[in-house]
């Protein structure tokens, strides 16, 4: 079922910035709308979104969904929501608006005064009031856990744009479809029991997913033994340092992929997931880091920047640092455009942000 008509939610742009939340490497799911720049698709929650904004308003369009999956008592820790009421108006969608409504407002973080956190964090420190003063309103997306973690296995030693087209190939051989749309057929997330059965491995080598397959299959077949999806529910409940080293018992799974797995999807939005990277950036509040040149970070060294930046930033220090990564990044292209003396169009990018379609194999 799809809705043709653009529906809103009141949210000023000062509040949002849809862009770069949504390309800038917290979810690979999303890309630009055909040749409209300011309108993006993509999938969660089992639907198919076309969003924009205006300064005033977030717009979205629903052009495929699946039921809620009401058989599954853990369906809330994936979608956020509990099983929403059924559409008594016989219209396009399944559900009523406010349905819809909500799991923007959850994906998005919509409760919170982003416009406050960010004086607060210019107050923290002087890094982040000239990193961030062009670099407004960035959101910390509230993920499900399942695809959050299998995107961010896939992440390890690639780029955006390939992260993504991994995504989509564990959506379309695992996942049920939802529609076809444009010429693309969009599938959701599976399930992690979908996942966990010995032969997914050799799959995704065929797949060409390299050593991540065994991954993938390993952390999903362990989640399960585990308790599934509630096991996920638990780790939201401890302290956030516990629920980091339950994630590392996981196949696979190091501390920057768990830091990640907590911030992006268990509501610990003090996790600093620290790659090479966010090391560099790091020197701005460890200056015995100074001219150091690093590949590999130690135990000791990640929990050293991850304590720094909540010691600086709070309980909402993983937010912060995203902002800061997404502003270092940014610059980081336009460094390497002008030493490239590439044009429009012409410019080497570090981090891909293309558009990548949904692999057309057919799922087993």
């Amino acid at each position: 079922m799809a809705s043709r008509a653009w529906q809103k939610i009141p949210c000023l742009s000062s509040q949002l910035q849809l862009k770069t939340t949504l390309t800038g490497g917290q979810s690979f799911r999303w890309k630009p709308h055909g040749t409209c720049s300011d309108e993006f698709v993509g999938v969660f929650a089992n639907i198919v979104w076309i969003l924009k904004q205006s300064k005033s308003e977030l717009l979205y369009r629903i052009v495929g969904e699946l039921p809620y999956p009401v058989k599954d008592k853990s369906a809330a820790i994936r979608f956020k929501v509990s099983e929403p009421e059924r559409s008594l108006a016989g219209g396009d969608l399944l559900y009523s608006m406010k349905y819809y409504e909500q799991l923007l407002r959850i994906y998005f973080r919509l409760d919170v005064d982003l416009e406050e956190c960010y004086r607060q964090w210019t107050k923290c420190h002087v890094h982040f009031e000239s990193s961030a003063d062009q670099f407004y309103a960035v959101r910390q997306l509230d993920q499900d856990p399942v695809e959050n973690l299998v995107s961010f296995i896939c992440s390890q030693n690639n780029n955006i744009s390939r992260i993504s087209g991994l995504v989509e190939k564990i959506c379309s051989h695992y996942g049920e479809k939802i529609c076809d749309y444009d010429g693309t057929t969009y599938y959701n997330f599976p399930d992690v029991a979908r996942l966990a059965p010995p032969a997914v491995e050799a799959h995704l080598r065929d797949l060409s997913f390299g050593y991540r397959a065994k991954y993938i299959q390993k952390s999903a077949e362990e989640i399960v033994s585990k308790g599934g999806l509630e096991w996920f529910r638990t780790l939201q409940r401890l302290d956030y340092k516990e629920a980091h080293r339950e994630l590392l018992t996981l196949t696979g799974i190091g501390p920057k992929v768990a830091d990640c797995i907590c911030l992006m999807s268990l509501n610990h939005l003090q996790a600093i997931p620290v790659d090479t990277h966010v090391f560099q950036i790091a020197k701005h509040y460890l200056p015995q880091l100074g001219g150091k040149q690093t590949k590999s970070i130690t135990g000791r060294l990640y929990g050293e920047i991850g304590d720094k930046f909540r010691e600086i930033y709070g309980e909402r220090a993983g937010w912060a640092q995203t902002v800061l990564f997404c502003a270092d990044l940014r610059q980081f292209k336009q460094d390497e455009a002008a030493k490239e003396g590439a044009g429009c169009g012409g410019t080497k990018r570090v981090v891909e942000l293309a558009k990548v379609k949904p692999d057309k194999k057919r799922k087993r």
